[in-house]
């Protein structure tokens, strides 16, 4: 498991490095590889610009799957349901992030208490969509 603290933009970078790599070991395609560092962008990004700080887990199961945890401790979130139908821009983008990682990972979870913080778990299958032998 590896556990990355995020506070700045170089904290995305770092997260999203570690994460190909993980990617790359664990056997994705470039597609699949390309879905994961981007979600990992997201949510490191979400962190820095909404919490300030938080952390972001990535833990590889092969032959299973790679799960990513995204926690913070900052304002949580009181919109949830304009973010995934897409009626939500925010301030520093067009307010794709969140849904966009849900497009891209083959699970999603959040949950979000205002005043309290939020966490993301969202998990890409590494074969036959979570067909395990």
């Amino acid at each position: 498991m590896y556990k990355i603290f995020i506070e700045r933009e170089d904290d995305v970078y770092m997260a999203s490095s570690i994460g190909k790599r993980v990617a790359v070991d664990c056997g994705l395609n470039r597609s699949q590889q390309t879905k994961l560092v981007v979600s990992i962008m997201e949510l490191t990004r979400n962190i820095v610009f909404y919490a300030g700080k938080g952390e972001l887990q990535i833990n590889p199961s092969p032959p299973h799957s790679i799960e990513i945890i995204a926690i913070d401790k900052g304002p949580g979130i009181s919109n949830l349901d304009q973010i995934f139908n897409q009626s939500f821009t925010s301030k520093t983008g067009l307010g794709l992030g969140l849904s966009g990682v849900k497009r891209l990972m083959d699970e999603f979870e959040i949950t979000s208490n205002i005043g309290l913080g939020t966490k993301v778990r969202a998990v890409k299958w590494l074969n036959n969509g979570g067909n395990f032998i």
